[in-house]
């Protein structure tokens, strides 16, 4: 089964806000999953676990007393027609690649390694 309509549409709005550096994630306890604060609410985005390729990603929603008010799930479909899955899986596993270099800052460390690497003679 597809995202519900709704979810579908804030992981593609969170996707493109992060893509404009709009939406600061954060790192959690879990290296796989990372964490945004919107308004009132705390959106995660992770993965489960095992290679990128089998792995379950996963979209919560939580409130202001941390409960989950809705979560979203995209696993591996099975072999057949199967795409609104598969879509789902690249949907998050792209917004957890945005999440994970926002939240560690992934542009200031290549540039930074970069400088370094320019003074090294």
């Amino acid at each position: 089964m597809a995202f519900q309509e709704q979810i579908d549409k804030l992981v593609a709005k969170l996707t493109d806000l992060t893509e404009q550096d709009k939406v600061a994630w954060e790192e959690t306890a879990d290296e796989d999953t990372f964490l945004a604060s919107v308004g009132k609410f705390v959106v995660t985005v992770g993965k489960g676990e095992g290679p990128d390729e089998y792995c379950d990603y996963r979209f919560r929603i939580l409130d202001d007393r941390g409960r989950t008010v809705d979560e979203a799930v995209a696993t591996l479909s099975q072999p057949g027609p199967s795409e609104p899955l598969d879509q789902d899986r690249k949907r998050l596993r792209t917004l957890l690649e945005l999440a994970r270099r926002s939240a560690l800052h992934s542009d200031k460390v290549v540039s930074d390694l970069l400088t370094s690497l320019q003074q090294i003679r």
